[in-house]
């Protein structure tokens, strides 16, 4: 028996391909490997399930990739800002040679990159206004994932940046102490934020994959055929969150304005992007010049 363990929202996009990943294990296994699949937010933060998982305590995990980018530097080529056109580039990328060259800079780390689904374009929410261009963002307190690049990002756009872990969100929001947050539209509604935000501006400022990951020891220990059924299984889970796309998106568009969400779709991505230009400089530094255009000019 091996373990599979997330932290999402039920319906959230970890729990799609997380239960496909299941059903397609036992479906090639035929239950030579059993999985033991948990979810949600009792199992403790993301940053303390990619811990368990490095260490072995944890067989495999399904992570947000900007998580996941704190331990490997390079899959945080991911989280550069407005760098993915849409979901079938950030595909295209994810499966072809980017993606398998960010593959080897797992194993030193303790792990193995089995596959990359979709978590979604993250847009933001918040309680105070409509945000449409980046002024509209100075002087609010944005709560971001543990990660420097969304960090220097929102600082770019002049919000106060709280990095926090998303278990204490809906908390902090119903409270006050943070005006808002930014997830995929499918979190937004998963995690109920309707009830604590007001305004939904669709940004897609962020593409955010998501990373299904294996202990390396113990996948190392398993013989060839598994390993190809695990990775198989594995494929088909990130898989599912792909498929997962503008219809499904749409539904739960609606469901948050039936919950009282205002939706800002006319958004001026053009001044975010220019806003956000001081930064190419830094990743460049961090990930390559080449490696960018090469992700840019994906079709």
């Amino acid at each position: 028996m091996v373990s599979l363990v997330f932290n999402s929202a039920p319906e959230g996009p970890q729990q799609i391909g997380s239960d496909e990943f299941r059903r397609k294990l036992g479906e090639i296994a035929e239950r030579r490997i059993i999985l033991d699949e948990r979810g949600g937010p009792s199992l403790g933060g993301e940053p303390a399930i990619l811990a368990a998982t490095r260490s072995g305590v944890i067989d495999m995990a399904t992570l947000s990739g900007s998580i996941v980018s704190a331990v490997v530097p390079e899959f945080g080529v991911f989280d550069v800002p407005f760098l993915f056109r849409d979901a079938a580039q950030a595909k295209a990328v994810a499966d072809g040679p980017v993606g398998a060259a960010l593959a080897k800079r797992f194993a030193d780390k303790g792990l193995v990159l089995l596959a990359i689904g979709k978590q979604g374009f993250r847009n933001l929410t918040n309680s105070k206004r409509p945000i449409r261009t980046p002024a509209d963002l100075k002087g609010l307190r944005i709560r971001v994932l543990p990660n420097d690049i969304y960090a220097m990002t929102f600082k770019a756009l002049g919000a106060e940046v709280v990095p926090m872990d998303f278990t204490l969100v809906y908390s902090a929001l119903k409270d006050g102490r943070i005006d808002g947050q930014e997830n995929p539209v499918m979190t937004i509604a998963t995690s109920h934020l309707d009830e604590v935000q007001k305004h939904v501006s669709l940004t897609g400022h962020f593409f955010s994959p998501i990373a299904f990951v294996a202990n390396r020891d113990m996948f190392q220990a398993l013989k060839p055929v598994d390993q190809a059924i695990i990775i198989a299984a594995a494929k088909a889970g990130a898989e599912a969150t792909w498929k997962y796309g503008v219809e499904g998106e749409a539904k739960k568009l609606d469901e948050l304005r039936k919950g009282g969400m205002e939706i800002i779709e006319k958004v001026d991505r053009q001044l975010f992007i220019d806003a956000l230009k001081p930064l190419e400089p830094e990743f460049e530094r961090r990930f390559g010049k080449d490696l960018l255009a090469q992700i840019r000019a994906t079709p």
